[in-house]
């Protein structure tokens, strides 16, 4: 009996002995989880703070680089625009397109389309000072540049030559005060406003209507647009003020402190 006792007891106490070291067991290894798991919370914490406040990412596993297919040579920048023209290089214009004295001593290049604004505001507010103030001392030479989003721009302006070709410098610059005072304000630039314009300052109908329908004086308008390409002229209205370059429909004190400068330079 003793000895069944003894056994018993025996067995009980490895029990325990086995059940506290597993205890022990189970219990280190949920504290040191515990701990891995704070480690890598407290990780992600301290690198969330340092990218919420100071921008900063955490470290990205660099990804293999694509070979980059070949990249074309860069275009060397446009020239910029010069601030004075060699006037050699402008071509003669048709009579009737010269207004004015032509052996003034100062001579206004004019690039310029009937469907721009600005051109019309040059037009209506500039020239008329600058033929008031200064006379037969400055002369205006009339240059085509029709732009390709205006798209009645480049009839008006065959319809200007063939006024000129019809009936002389009084027919162009009729036709020309025409569209800039009534037809370009009022959009009315079409082709059945042009003839209309062209038989109110006095041509005739039929040579009109021929000469415009046909498309007669599209190539002289070409050679006015190569030739603003060529000496660099981006935009209506731009002038040549003695070969000196002003871009824009600028008020008449600009062309008068330029006019006055060439006047006293001797033209």
């Amino acid at each position: 009996m003793k000895e069944k006792t003894y056994i018993k007891n025996l067995m009980s106490g490895q029990a325990s002995s086995n059940f506290l070291a597993i205890s022990v067991l189970v219990s280190a290894i949920i504290v040191a989880g515990s701990i891995v798991w704070g480690v890598k919370s407290l990780q992600d914490y301290f690198s969330n703070l340092g990218r919420n406040i100071l921008g900063m990412r955490p470290p990205q596993a660099q990804q293999p680089q694509q070979p980059q297919p070949p990249q074309p040579p860069a275009q060397p920048p446009a020239p910029p625009p010069a601030d004075v023209v060699d006037l050699s290089q402008v071509a003669e214009v048709p009579p009737y397109r010269v207004k004015g004295n032509p052996k003034a001593k100062v001579t206004i290049i004019e690039y310029s389309e009937f469907q721009c604004p600005f051109c019309g505001r040059f037009v209506r507010d500039t020239l008329p000072q600058i033929e008031k103030t200064y006379g037969d001392k400055v002369k205006i030479v009339f240059k085509h540049l029709p732009l390709p989003f205006h798209q009645y721009a480049q009839k008006a302006a065959e319809a200007v030559e063939c006024a000129g070709k019809i009936g002389g410098a009084k027919a162009f610059w009729a036709l020309h005060d025409k569209l800039f005072y009534e037809g370009q304000p009022t959009g009315r630039l079409d082709i059945a406003s042009l003839k209309e314009f062209a038989k109110q300052v006095g041509l005739d109908e039929k040579k009109f209507s021929q000469c415009l329908d046909t498309g007669e004086m599209a190539g002289v308008v070409a050679k006015d647009l190569e030739e603003s390409q060529r000496l660099g002229v981006r935009g209506t209205p731009t002038f040549f003020v003695n070969g000196k370059v002003v871009r824009g429909a600028l008020p008449f004190e600009i062309f008068k402190q330029i006019i006055d400068q060439e006047l006293q330079a001797g033209g």
